[in-house]
């Protein structure tokens, strides 16, 4: 597992437990260049519909699956790509309800080469992001 830099963009995830303990929530920073911004805050109710890409971020990283979990009480440092791939995830699949879009959503944004997913991430937190966002997902699951 590489360690990234300070120059370079990194992603912390947060797992936050709820109060008995059995379930988590997450949230996300991005880090570059010393300034720190919000990505994604994701409570426990919603979290059950990102549980695949936060593995599939974290086992990318080198992690076990097995860390993964209510007890983890550290963050996980992701590198550029598996961190985009999830806040790509978060931005994209968030506002859509039917099962079916988001399914197709979620296909098309795994089977993404990385430069595409960081062109859609980079145009989803510029100032015309909702937009951007909007097109992705009509491009990924028309309807």
């Amino acid at each position: 597992m590489a360690v990234p830099t300070n120059a370079e963009r990194r992603f912390e995830l947060r797992l936050r437990p709820t109060g008995d303990g059995g379930d988590w929530g997450f949230e996300m920073h991005e880090t570059t260049g010393g300034q720190n911004a919000a990505v994604a805050n994701v409570p426990a109710a919603r979290a059950a519909r990102y549980r695949g890409d936060v593995l599939a971020a974290v086992t990318a990283d080198g992690y076990g699956a097995s860390t993964v979990g209510p007890r983890r009480r550290r963050p996980f440092n992701l590198t550029a790509e598996p961190g985009v791939r999830l806040a790509l995830a978060v931005a994209a699949l968030d506002p859509v309800r039917r099962a079916d879009r988001r399914s197709a959503i979620a296909a098309g944004l795994s089977a993404m080469a990385a430069e595409e997913a960081f062109y859609w991430y980079a145009r989803s937190v510029g100032p015309s992001g909702p937009r951007a966002l909007r097109a992705l997902r009509l491009l990924l699951a028309e309807d």
